[in-house]
């Protein structure tokens, strides 16, 4: 029989990284307009998708950009990533995704939990 933490983890196909980072995000249908962009609290993160905190739901179905801004690597060729462990270097990923889920978070009651999965990554 299998305990239930055995299969949440065997339900992800990717392993998550937990991080404490600001992910801007805005709709793809905003990206043209003077929308700004909104600031997340990044949860964590795979090669799947990833989970934020937002001050507000956002809806099921919704396609997001994302810009993410990781402090002490550097991307290099062919989409690789090199850890130099140096805060000026800062490695950036956009990408964009759909929200599969939110929910609102136990810790903050105030804020929603939103998962996207990754759709497709937006070169610089």
């Amino acid at each position: 029989m299998m305990k239930q933490e055995d299969s949440d983890e065997e339900r992800r196909r990717e392993e998550r990284v937990a991080k404490n980072l600001v992910v801007r995000f805005t709709r793809l249908e905003d990206l043209l307009s003077d929308i700004p962009y909104r600031d997340g609290q990044l949860l964590d993160i795979s090669g799947g998708g990833l989970c934020f905190l937002t001050d507000d739901a956002l809806s099921l179905g919704s396609q997001l950009v994302m810009v993410l801004e990781f402090p002490g690597w550097q991307a290099v060729a062919d989409g690789k990533w090199l850890a130099t462990k140096q805060e000026e270097d800062v490695g950036v990923l956009r990408a964009v995704g759909m929200v599969s889920w939110v929910a609102i978070s136990r810790t903050r009651p105030d804020k929603y939990e939103t998962g996207v999965c990754f759709s497709g990554r937006v070169r610089s």
